[in-house]
């Protein structure tokens, strides 16, 4: 096939590493055409093997690195994450940056 549909490709690894440490002013996640808000004030970390996110002191999405797509908002102000959890259930969250360096 010449203009078959392209494969979506993880992120690269130095790509994700890239967001640890990165504040949070909330993270909601997608599901079809909703959007439910996960939660306020909170943190993205990267580990040897996992992104998760944290809001309020709660973890509130975990994934595996491994097939992670992890693309930058337009505006810069976020980043949208599609990925699978620990059940295999695929899940898309955009996480918005707090303003506060």
């Amino acid at each position: 096939m010449i203009f078959g549909k392209k494969k979506e490709k993880s992120t690269s690894r130095a790509e994700l590493e890239a967001l640890h440490g990165k504040r949070l002013s909330s993270a909601v996640e997608r599901v079809g055409g909703e959007e439910t808000v996960l939660g306020r004030n909170g943190g993205i970390s990267v580990s040897d093997s996992e992104l998760v996110i944290v809001c309020d002191g709660h973890e509130v999405f975990r994934c595996r690195l491994e097939g992670c797509i992890a693309a930058t908002l337009m505006s810069g102000n976020g980043v949208d994450i599609k990925g699978e959890d620990a059940s295999g259930r695929h899940r898309h969250v955009v996480a918005h940056y707090s303003k506060l360096r």
